[in-house]
């Protein structure tokens, strides 16, 4: 039995028809809207989808909670606290992310569309959010997180 390779066909990019989710500002970081998807209260895992600016980045801060992401849309730029590109996240790549890493991150040409998912363990502080000095100005709390949720439910 002879086998032949089928020749890899390119696919077609992803587009996200993003006019139906009701995005919202994210108070305090500039250059990005998101959208809650769901709050597991009993596991304190919040999911959410993010897009970020074309060409632009966002306040630096600090993720305090495990926070993974799928990139869905575009290209995530991850920047050091300098400046400095660190990593370039092309559409369709799931990442894991770390904790106690303060940075910046902003979308490419294009913008960037992102699936996080917080798992929070506990913690009552989700996120730091910084000065271009690494200086914590503000945390964003669970509380924080769920009183967002209710104003983006209507409730």
């Amino acid at each position: 039995m002879t086998m032949s390779a089928k020749p890899k066909t390119t696919q077609p990019g992803c587009d996200l028809y993003d006019h139906e989710i009701k995005w919202q500002p994210f108070a305090g970081i500039e250059n990005l809207e998101l959208t809650l998807c769901d709050i597991d209260e009993a596991r304190q895992v919040v999911d959410l989808i993010v897009r970020f600016a074309p060409n632009k980045t966002v306040t630096m801060h600090n993720h305090l909670a495990q926070t993974n992401m799928l990139i869905i849309q575009g290209e995530l730029r991850m920047y050091e606290p300098d400046g400095r590109i660190r990593e370039v996240r092309p559409a369709g790549r799931y990442y894991r992310g770390r904790t106690d890493d303060t940075h910046s991150e902003g979308g490419g040409p294009d913008g960037a569309v992102v699936f996080y998912s917080m798992r929070c363990d506990g913690a009552r502080n989700v996120l730091e959010i910084m000065d271009d000095a690494a200086n914590v100005q503000a945390t964003l709390t669970m509380d924080d997180v769920r009183a967002a949720w209710a104003a983006q439910q209507g409730v």
